[in-house]
């Protein structure tokens, strides 16, 4: 089953550097070049396509020798059956990797760039829901990913890859689907060409050149793909006749009118994709037609910023040597193994029928011509001159079931990757958690397997929701997202700015057994303790979901969004009774400023209501309401900064707009206040007037305070919304830049 085929890079027509020794703008020089690398790889991939055809024949229940090769060597009656070993581990396999996906209420974790840590976490936990629920939605997400974990299980690599530039929709292959050159590296960044093979529909074909326009605008060869459907397609040619069309308008309209005719004549047309990686690391995307290029269908040079954006490689391993295709599945483990078992298997079932037949010998020729049985019940009466011949026949079964044992034996050894055979079930001792725990251990990965899996797991759901993000919402999925999303509290501009490049794939606990999580889980009971309320609700959720699954458990355990307390809560309740008693608190720039306002502004609005209400002396609690109004003032100022906390800054605002008068009016009373004293006590004149002044210098102090706070709160709210109202145009021109270069 060795398939290498040594193939240098240097073999293929790429560029890499011009005559003046600098990087070439393309390294894909024309489409006869590109035609010319795609029929080298797919002639080095011959004997590997073979072997690979053979693994899927031990898959696909074939059996082990050739029934027309048995036929003529007169064995057409010797048994020759496949007893589906190779399937039966190949679902154990998949039965973890499964596990892995059905496991898990969230799939992804996102992280956000605006807002304070714990204002951001429940919003994050928001959008990975939401995100889940799209993903889960799309109807063929569940088989892309069983067909993904299926090939690189059989065949050591899979590739999930987009031929789309914004759908977030990918599609899964194998080196069946996908050519790259051999010996290159198992790492998507060391590839230097990928070429993908698809059938298109001719109207999907047609779609891409619709608008003419807008197509040619983005990288699209309008002739050369209306080249391509004439040559694939057979009209009626009522359209041109009568018309007065030229043959491909003709053609144009029956695809819209979805001619029968010319579907079922040309169903589809094989088209090539190119991917190549240029010199400063970007990836290039060519497009053209199978057979009998004239041009490019397509091409974008530097269309993706990295090769995972554009396809993501799935390894069963490491290889060998490091490389791609010295990357072996579990096919190429087991295929001899399974061949040899199959046919000793094969050769005890044909000892035991003939051990279990009569044999008979007739004494000539005529009398096995007259051969006959005779029955009476329990008894048979033969014909006349024949004997029954007693033979020893050795016992296969004693030969045949060590060399099977063995065999298990070094298939077990031969996956280890996953646990397939489990322990031995024997002992009669076994308690119930036990027999569960044996079941389960079957489908448990190695820790090898799993960070394999999930470092390409994590970079292909990190690029499905960088393209969900980053696109226009034109796909009604995207658009349904965001409207969920808004609706549970999460505005757009969150979402638009996530850290995309700390994307992670949620890991399931129990490393693809159940009987892993549950223990894991029992283990985490025992601490429980010291874990918060959250904490332990999400406890008792995952260990419900265990049982019944998630989407059962909100009936026993609802899913808590509730926001967790922070320490800064229990801070903001200090500086509350600080600011009661006149204290100047100062303002700590990272500080949960949200959390803050949250604490601080129901008090200002009790003492306000107190003062209105006529229950608290103006006077008196004037040093604390001037406190809570600098304090809260100089707060909100930085939180103006987050727009999450936009809401809760403009009811701040309005809180302080009410202590400013409330401020204002204490002070004019006090003014009057002791102008009337003045009068009482028959102070008159300059000492009069200076006791005046000192008063209004007072009082014009306060409002001098007021205003610059007023001020600089309004500032930093305009400033803070001109920064946003910046960085929302600079990141529609990004989009719009983009695609306008893509199609």
């Amino acid at each position: 089953m060795n398939d290498d085929h040594p193939l240098e890079i240097d073999g293929l027509e790429l560029g890499a550097l011009n005559e003046k020794g600098k990087p070439v703008a393309t390294r894909l020089k024309d489409v006869k070049s590109a035609l010319s690398i795609f029929r080298t790889l797919f002639k080095a991939d011959e004997k590997s396509a073979v072997n690979r055809s053979r693994v899927d024949a031990m898959f696909d229940g074939a059996a082990p020798y050739n029934q027309g090769n048995l036929t003529t060597s007169g064995q057409g009656l010797k048994t020759n059956l496949n007893f589906g070993e190779a399937q039966r581990l190949l679902d154990i396999s998949l039965s973890a990797y499964v596990d892995l996906y059905s496991s898990l209420e969230k799939l992804v974790e996102v992280k956000g760039t605006i807002g304070e840590r714990g204002e951001v976490s429940p919003l994050e936990d928001i959008v990975a829901d939401e995100l889940t629920h799209l993903m889960r939605s799309w109807p063929e997400f569940h088989s892309a990913y069983l067909r993904l974990c299926t090939t690189f299980i059989k065949h050591g690599v899979s590739i999930s890859y987009f031929d789309s530039p914004d759908d977030w929709k990918f599609r899964v292959g194998g080196f069946t689907d996908i050519l790259i050159p051999r010996q290159t590296p198992a790492s998507e960044e060391c590839i230097d060409i990928a070429i993908g093979r698809r059938e298109y529909l001719l109207h999907e074909l047609h779609a891409f050149i619709k608008n003419e326009e807008a197509a040619t605008k983005v990288g699209w060869d309008v002739d050369e793909v209306k080249r391509v459907i004439k040559k694939n397609a057979t009209t009626t040619g009522r359209g041109a006749s009568s018309n007065g069309l030229n043959e491909f308008e003709a053609l144009q309209s029956e695809l819209k009118n979805n001619d029968i005719y010319s579907g079922i004549q040309n169903p589809t047309v094989s088209v090539l994709h190119y991917w190549v990686k240029e010199m400063d690391g970007s990836v290039s995307h060519y497009i053209s037609c199978e057979n009998t290029p004239q041009e490019f269908m397509y091409k974008k040079v530097s269309r993706y910023e990295s090769a995972e954006q554009a396809y993501v490689m799935f390894t069963y391993g490491v290889g060998s040597n490091g490389t791609y295709h010295s990357i072996r599945g579990l096919g190429q483990r087991i295929f001899s193994h399974i061949q040899t078992s199959n046919r000793l298997r094969c050769q005890q079932i044909d000892g035991a029928m003939l051990a279990s037949a009569v044999m008979i010998q007739p004494e000539n020729q005529r009398s096995l011509d007259e051969l006959q049985f005779t029955y009476y019940g329990a008894y048979a009466v033969l014909s006349p001159n024949v004997r029954i011949v007693e033979k020893a026949i050795p016992n296969l079964g004693t030969a045949v079931q060590p060399a099977l044992q063995d065999i298990t034996q070094q298939l077990q050894l031969n996956t280890d990757t996953v646990s397939t055979y489990g322990p031995n079930q024997s002992s009669p001792y076994r308690n119930q958690m036990q027999v569960a725990s044996d079941i389960d251990v079957t489908s448990r990965l190695s820790g090898a397997s799993l960070n394999l899996f999930y470092g390409s797991w994590t970079r292909l759901l990190k690029e499905v929701v960088r393209r969900i993000v980053t696109t226009k919402k034109k796909d009604k999925a995207i658009t349904d997202f965001y409207t969920r999303c808004a609706k549970r509290g999460v505005p757009e501009q969150f979402i638009k700015t996530l850290d995309l490049d700390r994307t992670r794939a949620v890991r399931s606990i129990g490393s693809g057994s159940r009987a892993d999580r549950v223990t894991s889980l029992r283990e985490l009971q025992g601490l429980q303790g010291q874990f918060d309320e959250v904490g332990r609700r999400n406890l008792t959720r995952d260990i419900v979901a265990t049982r019944v699954g998630h989407d059962l458990a909100d009936r026993y355990v609802s899913a808590n969004e509730e926001k967790r307390p922070t320490v800064d809560v229990k801070i903001a309740f200090f500086e509350n009774q600080q600011l009661q008693e006149g204290q100047d608190v100062p303002v700590i720039a990272n500080e949960l400023h949200g959390t803050h306002l949250e604490v601080h502004v129901p008090v200002l609005n009790q003492i306000i209501q107190a003062i209105n209400e006529g229950q608290a002396d103006p006077m008196q609690v004037l040093p604390t309401l001037q406190s809570f109004y600098k304090h809260i003032s100089d707060t909100a100022q930085l939180a103006a900064g987050d727009p999450t906390l936009e809401p809760l800054v403009n009811d701040t605002k309005q809180v302080l707009q009410y202590a400013e008068e409330a401020i204002n009016n204490t002070m004019k009373a006090a003014q009057k206040i002791q102008r009337d004293e003045m009068k009482e006590q028959g102070v008159e004149g300059e000492e009069a007037e200076m006791m005046q002044q000192d008063s209004k210098m007072q009082e014009h102090q306060v409002k001098m305070q007021i205003a610059t706070e007023k001020a600089e709160l309004d500032m930093a709210i305009k400033q803070k919304k001109h920064d946003q109202e910046m960085a929302i145009r600079d990141a529609k021109a990004a989009l719009e830049f983009r695609e306008t270069s893509e199609f």
